[in-house]
């Protein structure tokens, strides 16, 4: 998307009229082919020529050389590198601290879990305890109701009485 408006630019140009930025860096180019030309250099004004060609040729001789340097290891030499190896020993110690945090979380997720799953399993033995109990409870009522009226429980297996 293109801008719809055009600053102009308020210096004058090599002939002195105002130019807008795109005229001033034709001008210029211009004027550096001019100087090339004077001072000889057959070779960068035929690459001028040649355009885009000789533009895909530098960009992959930059390519090579970046990763030449890389698996080289002599872009740890550079100073850019070098300035920024505070700022990377940083970033690798908040790296660590992000991994052993999610590490520590996920051992408390884990432990939750086993937690939840033991209190489940006390729930349901609790009821199963109470369910007992109520049943007991309910026989030691019937005895002590029957004890009172005289008739006892029988420790063996019913009999018919016979009168």
């Amino acid at each position: 998307m293109g801008n719809r408006f055009r600053e102009k630019v308020t210096e004058e140009g090599l002939d002195g009229k105002e130019t807008t930025a795109r005229e001033a860096a034709a001008e210029a180019a211009a004027v550096e082919t001019e100087e090339r030309e004077e001072r000889g250099d057959e070779k960068e004004t035929a690459s001028d020529e040649k355009g885009a060609e000789s533009g895909e040729r530098r960009r992959s001789d930059k390519v090579a050389k970046g990763i030449s340097k890389v698996l080289g290891g002599d872009i740890l030499g550079d100073k850019l590198v070098l300035k920024q190896i505070p700022l990377m020993l940083l970033c690798l110690f908040f790296l660590l601290l992000i991994v052993a945090n999610r590490y520590k979380v996920e051992s408390l997720s884990r432990d939750k879990i086993a937690t939840q799953e033991r209190i489940d399993d006390l729930r349901e033995h609790r009821i199963q305890m109470q369910k007992q109990y109520q049943k007991s409870v309910k026989i030691s009522q019937i005895a002590e109701n029957l004890g009172e009226r005289g008739v006892g429980i029988t420790s063996g297996p019913p009999y018919e009485i016979e009168n």
